[in-house]
């Protein structure tokens, strides 16, 4: 079981997650006013679960892949299918944006909330998906303009098609990275610092996650719009002496293997 969540979960219709949203928001707006907007999360997060009933907090999620683990823990799921994500921060970003949808689609979820309680306000947002596991594991591989190089083979590419077959497409970029550093050898052995040259002139070291000595690798989730990206990762070749980059971006629907030279 690639993905496991340390308590039994039911995925909540729209109207069904909307009425557990309005009884859980009533408790954040009454706390807001009664603490005001200058506590830890963790604050806030108690003493939510101590006043709404059916709300656990602290929900473990287990993601799994031969023998890498990462585990994320969901703030307060009420109702065993409403996720409620809280930050004590000065804006909303897409990070948290990202973070909550990661946690809905690794749970199988539908419907969650994001609540910020450090603005003078309450900041809240709805974060909603209809993505299920099933079709999230469905895509396409393009290797068309992928080579083998020394530390990402045949071997690694293979490994990287097994794991999306496993998570399916979607989640954190984070996660993917943390996984593909792992089974490269772990960070002490993958992140490097190279010289940076412009001009034939050292400026700077900049850390780059090597798969071979100057083989770097990089992954992206790019839906779109990746020809850009691609001419700054030649730039980046030509200021170092990185002899290839090997490329992985994870959009929803495809995954591509792409070797710079």
């Amino acid at each position: 079981m690639p993905i496991s969540v340390s308590t039994d979960l039911v995925r909540l219709s729209q109207p069904e997650f909307a009425e557990v949203a309005y009884r859980v928001m009533k408790e954040v707006f009454a706390l807001h006013r009664e603490l005001g907007r200058l506590f830890d999360e963790k604050v806030y997060q108690n003493a939510l679960v101590a006043r709404v009933d059916n709300v656990r907090s602290e929900v473990e999620i287990d993601v799994f892949f031969r023998d890498f683990r990462k585990s994320y823990f969901m703030d307060v799921v009420a109702s065993d299918g409403a996720v409620f994500e809280l930050k004590a921060v000065e804006c909303l970003n897409d990070g948290h944006r990202s973070q909550l949808l990661n946690y809905l689609l690794l749970a199988g979820l539908q419907h969650g909330k994001l609540v910020n309680l450090r603005t003078e306000t309450v900041e809240h947002e709805f974060i909603n998906t209809t993505l299920i596991h099933e079709e999230r594991i469905k895509f396409e591989v393009d290797d068309s303009r992928w080579e083998a190089t020394d530390g990402f083979g045949s071997a690694r590419k293979s490994l990287v098609v097994e794991m999306l077959r496993d998570w399916g497409t979607g989640l954190s970029k984070a996660l993917y990275e943390e996984a593909l550093i792992h089974f490269s050898g772990g960070p002490q052995k993958v992140l490097t610092k190279i010289d940076v040259c412009l001009n034939q002139v050292p400026v700077a070291t900049q850390t780059v996650a090597l798969c071979a000595e100057r083989i770097a690798f990089r992954l992206t989730t790019f839906e779109k719009h990746v020809g850009g990206y691609r001419e700054d990762m030649s730039r980046l070749l030509s200021c170092t002496n990185l002899d290839a980059i090997q490329w992985i971006n994870i959009a929803r629907n495809q995954l591509t293997f792409e070797t710079l030279r």
